[in-house]
């Protein structure tokens, strides 16, 4: 299953913030740090999301990643997780706590990660070797899985929910008595301060709590709501936590934002989301089953006419729960619908109670469910991308409530765009005396699944009223709308004149179950769904009109898509293009460097271009038959670690406990390695080294054997040095290994190039966003492309004010850094300082060096960009520019001026 490019994103942000982990002397240090390094300071920000980090678990790293509803928040869970454990001591036993807010979503959680054929398990097994143990509650108080010879050899995953642990619950309190299944853990524990009062040493709380867990929260916000969810977190002895929802609490240290509009563009979702109102139930139901036949009609067309894979969709029916009154409840609406002419075995019913779709497999082309009666699907722990309207049936007096049910009709089929618009669209139908208040609840619902307010879209002609109350709001809440609305008296069912229970118009019952008029709704289905009927036709009249206006409104933007202060907008450092430059700023795309692949996913392989990255270069690379000479020579690394862990000893901030723990366990590996005999001394030395050194693209076997040969010769001496300077032995290897790999790179990236595996890419560029952050500005330089831009060195504000001032020159951007800004990817990723648009056409990438900078891997940038420029074609340029002693290649100032002027000359 391929990443996605925001899921990418999202996994360089988690490494990005890691990396401050390790620099930073504190947690709170790191958080500012991080984000810092992005253009935001937390310290000063008025942001609902963005603030100083807040240390609820102290010396614990706790942060929170924002993903919508169908962003792939497990997937990317599970792609987090060798992020986050390769930073962790070798032996500390990989081990996962991971909390689900229901038993339901447990139980699915639990199947997805067992199963070998499922794409969260072979991003496990990928990245941890098919070493992979998932336990739940039941195996893990029986001891299954769970031996600590497996703890040490697997990763181990507990699924699990908060009431396993709760110690106000019976089955919370399972998990804190004695246990004899568990009685050989007590041995290695290690954690003597961390030990439980209330949990029996056997007990399953206390095994977990000494193995010092990652914990991943799935849905955090619903974690968050009491003071025992706090106490659970210190109680499991946690060493990072990993939060992802959809709608963060106000105490979380979020670190990456997944906005819609990316979901949008990789095609994750069906949007907008069309709203129709009714004047009564039957008109819900009726024009529900129309719809669904004209879009499963133009399903199985596509089907035919442009080979697409297989779509049948779904109505989601929202019943209400079984009450002493007698409101509109799932067994009752099943009843009338097949009274209606509905076969049965197209109507089912999925509740907490009932689950007739157990074992179904709704996306089998066998598979006859087109009706699914629900009450609130994402407790009862379901989900199905074929699902493409929701009808709620609530009464029409009732609020509407679809929080938890509208995010399982968003999700897009095959995660792919459908060649007939309508299918890429999700629709609501409700029937409400007041439609103002169903589009504020519908909104909430939506804000909740993760979407913002500049998703949403209204219909301008469709509802004159809620303008008028808009009008008296402020400010509006559907300026920027998700969703659109449609008049009520246009999708009323039409009446007959030769069939009285044909008409609707004078129907003011109460619209509960026995209201629903049958004949009517068999009329419909009698019909077979009549693509040429007037309900169906301005059905999707509408549909259409607001989803083109949509999809205009996602070109205009998507250069925002990926930005997080597009999130954040009450930043004050937050700078929008110059409205002089905008129009010709649209123009601007940079290209990047593609390759062909292959992508299997849930629904087989297809045919794609990805961006090349460093790793995928590393194809054949044999280490064995690489260099083998190292340098140990001394460095100041393990003394700052040492530094880096004492600091702070007032206790005022938090130290990340696992750095505390590294160099206490670093001291106990090397009095273990120092008692091994001579030759045993080698191989647990390599051992231990390529274990930390944890290099994500190399097997771990390549890097073991490369280190063992590296050492095998040198006498016991020698290795004694080694092992008492681990960390300095560990970065000699480092250096030396990333090495090998760069130049390997390098030799690939022009290999591939030459046969033509690697290309300039025409479907995937960058573009320049509409934002960018800057806390340092730039003072009294012209035509900057942005209201405010970077500051700048002293050599490159020469190198800027001499192109500014030449006429030739349309506008300048000085190019932001690492995560931020465009890079030319190949075997290093370059970033260039200024990107420079000329009058004459030309687009520039200019690259500075002053006397005073390190040109240490100048040849290597120079011979990127020139390549870049090469294959991009006529309009780009690269250049890098020398203040003195250009490299070959290079030029100076007055060369880039004149070539400035010469494209001028040559219109």
């Amino acid at each position: 299953m391929e990443l996605k490019k925001y899921q990418q994103t999202v996994l360089e942000d988690l490494d990005l913030y890691i990396e401050e982990l390790e620099k930073q002397p504190t947690i709170k240090a790191a958080f500012r740090s991080y984000w810092e390094n992005k253009g935001v300071s937390v310290d000063s920000i008025e942001s609902d999301y963005l603030r100083p980090y807040n240390d609820e678990i102290k010396g614990v790293p706790n942060i929170t990643i924002k993903v919508p509803t169908a962003g792939g928040k497990t997937f990317l869970a599970c792609k987090s997780l060798k992020h986050i454990i390769q930073k962790f001591s070798d032996n500390k036993p990989k081990v996962v706590v991971w909390f689900v807010p229901s038993d339901p979503i447990l139980k699915q959680t639990y199947n997805n990660l067992s199963n070998p054929n499922h794409p969260y398990r072979h991003a496990l097994d990928v990245d941890f070797g098919s070493k992979v143990q998932i336990v739940n509650k039941e195996s893990a108080l029986a001891g299954e899985n769970i031996h600590p010879s497996q703890l040490k050899e697997n990763l181990t995953i507990f699924v699990l929910s908060v009431q396993s642990f709760a110690s106000n619950s019976k089955e919370g309190r399972k998990s804190r008595r004695e246990n004899e299944n568990l009685a050989e853990h007590v041995s290695s524990y290690t954690y003597n301060d961390k030990m439980l009062a209330n949990a029996d040493e056997t007990s399953l709380l206390q095994v977990i709590a000494q193995l010092n867990p990652v914990m991943v929260i799935d849905e955090s916000h619903n974690f968050e709501s009491s003071d025992l969810r706090i106490d659970l977190k210190k109680e499991i002895n946690p060493s990072f936590i990993f939060n992802l929802t959809a709608t963060p609490k106000n105490n979380s240290n979020i670190i990456s934002f997944v906005d819609a509009m990316q979901l949008k563009i990789e095609n994750m979702v069906k949007l907008p989301v069309i709203v129709y109102n009714h004047k009564s139930t039957t008109d819900v139901i009726t024009n529900a089953i129309l719809l669904q036949h004209s879009l499963e009609e133009k399903a199985k067309k596509q089907q035919k006419e442009k080979k697409t894979k297989y779509i049948r969709p779904i109505v989601l029916f929202q019943a209400q729960p079984r009450t002493s009154d007698d409101n509109i409840n799932f067994e009752k609406l099943k009843t009338k619908l097949i009274e209606s002419g509905i076969p049965e075995e197209q109507v089912k019913i999925k509740t907490a109670e009932i689950d007739e779709i157990k074992n179904i497999d709704l996306m089998s082309d066998n598979c006859e469910v087109r009706y699914i009666i629900t009450v609130n699907a994402l407790k009862e722990g379901w989900d199905c991308q074929f699902a493409y309207i929701l009808a709620s049936l609530a009464n029409k007096s009732a609020k509407i409530d679809v929080e938890q049910i509208l995010g399982r009709v968003l999700r897009l089929p095959y995660a792919k765009q459908q060649p007939t618009e309508l299918l890429n669209l999700s629709y609501v139908f409700t029937c409400q005396a007041d439609f103002q208040e169903t589009l504020k609840r519908i909104v909430e619902s939506l804000n909740n699944a993760g979407f913002s307010k500049r998703d949403f879209r209204v219909a301008n002609d469709s509802q004159a009223e809620i303008n008028k109350e808009e009008e008296k709001e402020e400010p509006s809440l559907f300026s920027n709308p998700l969703f659109v609305s449609t008049p009520t008296d246009i999708y009323s069912t039409p009446s007959n004149s030769g069939d009285s229970s044909y008409t609707t118009t004078d129907y003011h019952h109460e619209d509960d179950i026995e209201e629903i008029e049958v004949n009517v709704i068999k009329r419909s289905v009698d019909s077979n769904g009549n693509n040429n009927g007037e309900i169906t036709q301005k059905l999707e009249e509408s549909a259409l009109k607001q989803s083109n206006n949509y999809n205009e409104f996602i070109a205009e933007n998507e250069g925002e898509s990926n930005n997080p202060i597009v999130q954040l907008t009450d930043m004050n450092n937050n700078y929008p293009i110059k409205s002089v430059f905008a129009e010709a700023a649209k123009d601007v795309t940079l290209p990047v460097f593609v390759q062909k692949v292959e992508n299997i996913g849930l629904f087989g392989s297809e045919t794609g271009y990805s961006q090349v990255e460093k790793s995928d270069l590393l194809e054949g690379l044999d280490l064995s038959i690489e260099d083998h000479k190292i340098d140990f020579t001394r460095s100041s690394v393990e003394m700052e670690q040492i530094d880096l862990v004492s600091d702070n000893t007032d206790g005022s901030d938090s130290v990340p406990i696992h750095k505390q723990l590294n160099m206490k366990q670093l001291e106990s590996i090397k009095q273990q390695l120092l008692s091994i005999p001579p030759e045993g001394k080698k191989r647990q030395l390599a051992s231990t080294i390529a274990k930390r050194l944890n290099m994500q693209e190399l097997s771990e076997k390549m890097v073991l054997d490369y280190i063992y040969d590296c050492i095998k010769n040198l006498d016991n001496n020698a290795i004694e040095d080694l092992i008492t300077f681990q960390l300095q032995t560990t970065e000699a290897f480092k250096l030396k290994i990333k090495s090998i790999m760069n130049s390997y790179c390098h030799k690939t990236f022009k290999d591939w190039l030459d046969i033509g595996r690697i290309k300039i890419g025409k479907s995937l560029t960058y573009s320049l966003p509409k934002h960018i952050a800057v806390t340092n500005k730039m003072v009294g330089v012209q035509k900057g492309l942005y209201k405010e831009e970077d500051n700048v060195n002293g050599f490159e504000s020469k190198v800027i004010s001499a192109i500014a001032n030449d006429d030739n020159v349309e506008f300048w951007h000085r190019n932001q850094e690492r995560g931020k800004g465009y890079f030319i990817n190949g075997f290093i990723n370059h970033y260039p300082d200024f990107i420079v648009k000329l009058r004459s056409g030309q687009i520039l990438l200019v690259e500075t060096k002053g006397d005073d900078r390190d040109n240490s891997d100048s040849s290597r940038k120079l011979e990127l960009g020139r390549t870049w420029a090469n294959a991009a074609g006529g309009n780009y340029r690269y250049y890098m520019v020398f203040d003195n002693n250009p490299l070959y290649g290079a030029i100076t100032i007055n060369d880039l001026i004149k070539k400035i002027r010469d494209f001028a000359n040559h219109i």
